[in-house]
């Protein structure tokens, strides 16, 4: 479980100190060995960082990162030596190439699940070793690329000591930059996206958006670690870009832990030098790296540094003491304008069975409004189609003076509807304040480059958006529980993360698909009067549920569904004593307003 955002930023001096430490190899040392291994390692580590947040953070596993790898080195190897360009212009040219040859990998992620997209992109690694042997008027086939320049600064060329704290600085650069984006709305959305992605799109992103953004950042990081390659060996042969060597990135971040900040770091010192001790079973690598990845997958999943961060974590909350629940501590909250809702003659199949006929709803801004009736009737199903994540087969829904019929989930969750799931979806790598901040995702404004740069506006919006989400804990009296990790939280509570997390986002129509489901009577009485305090604000809910007695006191319409048919509408105490509804879904226990 990764720690609270506060935990896992660590501070800047604490960063730098360790650099500092790192910079004086070259003063310390006068062998050119450990100088010539300190700067392979950085190299690798900026490749593993990209890679961490791609697969670790995105979900996404590739394993043709070595071949990115190899492109920027031979860009950058290609333009310096064969065209005369300077490393200043070689390395954007690398970068910008790798990130492209990153970008058509990540095509077919769209469309392809987890594994299959692996071994696309190991099929991709293999093509490029081809052609860096095949291609032999641009790359000099196995003869390889001579005489690299390294960089040149103000006319002085840099020496081996000099290249070490130069890439130094750019690793910290890209450590602290890569940092700002995982603790940003970037970070929590691609964590959501390979078990979420659901949750994702119900906050307003976009997922093709993420995963491309992921891609191209990772494979930049990827052309910029070969721009070093080239100009630190000055010789770069097929040999030093072999088939497993996109494994072995993968590897390293797994050891080091997927999904955490300094992953890639511990990944990199610890199994740098794994190849060399592997130098007489060459022939063996491959089955040896697949093997230990497996092994790790299993049974080390957090990997060095995610334990090292749970330890820390348990003995931070063994010291903190016991949580004390408290109920909502009023916090103050603006007040949201309702969106009024028409659904006129909606139909939904899959396949050939009809889960919803001729269902017409209308909704004015402000009101409560419940969708009742027996397991299978077709709740959900109208769910899903107000909140994009079904098209409709026919009629259509307005929201406010919006058709938002044929639009996706990411589309209307940008117009201001949020919704619950019946099973909490809470993203457990993130605590509970993060979780509640990735319902502002489509309000946030910073681009990736302002966040990854730590630009003044993009940490005022950070900031603010924190304390908002803050507030929506205290609303929902979850204060207490922010820096929990959301996986830790109880059932019930998990329910109410999920409230504040629809209403950080001002949401201007909310949907509650069975929010009472598994809460004790206690947890009921603090549901009822958070709906009340959520209506009191403006916003207009829609509340599917089984608890009859909760329903009635909330709503003022229901609506009851059987058959994918609505049966009857009305006010609750109308609707329960319909001798058809009782009939067909309640019995007579509705005359006494039992629970369903």
């Amino acid at each position: 479980m990764v720690a609270s955002a506060l935990q896992r930023r660590g501070p800047l001096p604490a960063y730098l100190a360790f650099v500092v430490l790192v910079g004086t190899l070259p003063l310390l040392v006068r062998g050119e060995f450990v100088l010539f291994l300190g700067t392979q390692i950085a190299i690798y580590f900026l490749v593993a960082l990209g890679l961490n947040l791609l697969s670790g953070y995105g979900g996404q596993i590739s394993l043709g990162h070595g071949a990115l790898f190899a492109i920027g080195a031979y860009a950058a190897a290609i333009c310096m030596v064969d065209h005369k360009l300077s490393f200043w212009l070689a390395a954007p040219i690398a970068i910008a190439l790798t990130a492209g040859a990153g970008a058509l990998m990540a095509l077919p992620a769209f469309r392809l699940s987890t594994w299959y997209f692996a071994l696309i992109t190991l099929g991709f690694a293999n093509v490029i070793g081809g052609l860096l042997t095949e291609l032999r008027e641009l790359t000099h086939g196995f003869a390889g690329i001579v005489g690299v320049p390294k960089p040149v600064v103000f006319g002085h060329t840099l020496s081996q000591g000099q290249l070490y704290w130069f890439l130094l600085a750019v690793c910290l650069l890209a450590f602290l930059g890569v940092r700002n984006l995982i603790h940003s709305r970037f970070g929590r959305a691609l964590l959501g996206l390979h078990d979420h992605s659901v949750l994702v799109r119900g906050v307003g992103a976009s997922l093709v958006r993420l995963k491309m953004q992921a891609f191209v950042i990772s494979a930049g990081l990827a052309g910029l670690a070969g721009t070093f390659m080239a100009v630190h060996k000055t010789v770069i042969t097929p040999d030093d870009f072999p088939t497993d060597l996109s494994t072995f990135f993968l590897l390293v971040v797994v050891l080091g832990g997927m999904a955490r900040l300094h992953g890639a770091l511990v990944g990199t010192l610890i199994f740098f030098i794994v190849p060399e001790l592997l130098a007489e079973l060459h022939d063996w690598r491959l089955l040896i790296y697949g093997t230990s990845l497996l092994l790790l997958i299993l049974f080390a999943p957090s990997g060095v540094a995610g334990g090292i961060e749970n330890l820390v974590r348990k003995r931070r909350a063994a010291r903190a003491g016991p949580v004390t629940d408290e109920p909502a501590a009023g916090a103050s909250l603006h007040a949201i304008q309702g969106a009024a809702l028409e659904v006129s003659a909606v139909s939904k199949r899959f396949g050939g069975i009809a889960a919803l006929s001729d269902v017409s709803l209308s909704l004015q801004p402000g009101s409560v409004h419940a969708i009742v009736g027996p397991n299978g009737s077709g709740k959900t199903t109208l769910l899903n189609l107000i909140s994009g994540y079904y098209p409709i087969d026919g009629g259509r829904i307005t929201i406010g003076d919006q058709d938002v019929a044929g639009r996706d989930a990411g589309h209307i969750a940008r117009i201001g509807v949020r919704r619950t799931f019946q099973t909490p979806k809470l993203i457990h790598d993130l605590d509970v304040l993060e979780n509640v901040m990735l319902g502002a995702f489509s309000d946030e404004k910073s681009s990736l480059a302002s966040i990854a740069c730590g630009l003044p506006g993009a940490r005022r919006e950070a900031a603010a958006r924190q304390a908002e989400a803050m507030r929506y804990l205290q609303f929902v009296g979850l204060h207490k529980r922010a820096h929990d990790p959301a996986g830790e939280v109880p059932h019930g509570q998990q329910r109410l993360v999920e409230i504040a997390r629809a209403l950080v986002g001002r949401p201007s129509l909310l949907l509650l698909d069975e929010p009472a489901a598994g809460l004790s009577l206690d947890e009921l009485d603090g549901l009822a009067r958070l709906v009340h305090e959520i209506a009191s604000l403006g916003t207009t809910v829609i509340i599917v549920e089984h608890h009859l007695e909760l329903v009635a006191n909330l709503a003022r319409s229901v609506t009851v569904l059987d058959g994918g048919r609505i049966l009857a509408t009305g006010t609750p105490e109308a609707v329960f004593n319909d001798e058809s509804v009782m009939a067909a879904y309640m019995g007579k226990r509705a005359l006494d307003g039992g629970k369903s």
